[in-house]
């Protein structure tokens, strides 16, 4: 999460490893996890920037910008969670979930969160 937040590594690789988390059974990854395989998984890597045209690179990746905000805006509310100790990851796909259903929004209302 901090590495969204903080914007260190590349974005799709890290949307990429929580697409893979979410799938194991992380649910409240599920925003970030269904934001890449909409579309960012199409994405270049930037360690696959010498494979492509520098436009086409720049001009495919520039997706991440627009969406930057609401990944990064997930990111810090998630980990306020685990900061708070209502997110607690117990063992390897396997946690503990403590917030209120109303703060579930990645759970029970995936519309909002992509609208927002």
């Amino acid at each position: 999460m901090k590495n969204i937040i903080f914007e260190k590594g590349d974005a799709v690789e890290i949307l990429e490893q929580l697409y893979d988390d979410y799938c194991s059974g992380y649910s409240f990854l599920r925003f970030l996890g269904l934001t890449y395989i909409t579309g960012i998984d199409a994405i270049p890597k930037l360690k696959q920037g010498d494979e492509w045209d520098k436009n086409e690179f720049n001009s495919r990746r520039e997706i991440l910008n627009d969406i930057k905000p609401k990944l990064i805006k997930e990111a810090g509310r998630l980990l306020s969670f685990f900061q708070e100790e209502r997110l607690i990851i117990t063992e390897e796909n396997d946690y503990l979930d403590y917030r209120r259903e109303e703060e579930k929004i990645e759970l029970n209302n995936i519309n909002r969160m992509f609208n927002e």
